[in-house]
């Protein structure tokens, strides 16, 4: 059975580290004039230490991304109007917690998780932008965060495989999957515009296609 639309749209772009997500929002955000909520990667005060020590940081560190998601997703519901959102809850918790927290913090933070979505309604649509490992690594090392410098082929590797794995069992909104490898949609105008489209074509093909403007 295909999810609920909510009555005001919201779309999700989903995605592994450095796969594009934080562009391809503000460019959709900017051309259908929605709300944008970029991800709050930056003002993460656990994520330069997860990164020199994941084991030690990472409940600290996805417990404050999963408050900071459910704060977005909820504002956003809140008021009313159409937004894009860079990374979603969904990722946040069955994705990156799923793999970096022990059994028994998982289960802790699980609980919040699931207590958070029975407030959230679901996006109209999450967009999944694919990429090799090589593909993301070669993308996070030109944009050059100097917390980003330990991040290994093999943690890319991992998380790739995990996300492969939730967006073929999601089902919690309906979900698009895009193949980014050989795709430059920053500097192709013609990859942009094939992505957009293929986004743009679902939208429209779904029961509230007469909402999207």
């Amino acid at each position: 059975m295909r999810p609920k639309i909510p009555p005001v749209p919201l779309v999700g772009l989903a995605g592994n580290i450095s796969v594009g997500k934080s562009t391809l929002a503000e460019i959709l955000a900017t051309r259908w004039n929605w709300m944008l909520f970029k991800e709050p990667e930056v003002l993460n005060p656990y994520l330069a230490d997860f990164y020199r020590e994941p084991h030690r940081w990472s409940v600290h560190s996805q417990m404050f991304f999963l408050l900071e998601r459910y704060k977005g997703h909820l504002t956003l519901q809140e008021k009313g109007i159409p937004a894009v959102m860079d990374r979603t809850i969904y990722e946040d918790a069955e994705v990156f917690a799923y793999l970096l927290l022990d059994q028994r913090d998982w289960k802790t933070y699980r609980n919040f998780y699931n207590l958070a979505l029975r407030r959230l309604q679901p996006p109209r649509l999450v967009v999944y932008l694919r990429a090799s490992p090589q593909t993301l690594m070669h993308r996070l090392k030109i944009r050059g965060r100097s917390y980003e410098k330990n991040v290994s082929l093999d943690y890319l590797a991992r998380l790739n495989r995990r996300y492969d794995q939730w967006a073929d069992s999601f089902r919690r909104a309906p979900l698009l999957k895009v193949d980014t490898d050989g795709m430059d949609f920053v500097r192709s105008s013609s990859d942009l515009e094939k992505i957009i489209g293929l986004i743009e074509e679902t939208l429209y093909a779904q029961e509230s296609a007469a909402l999207f403007p």
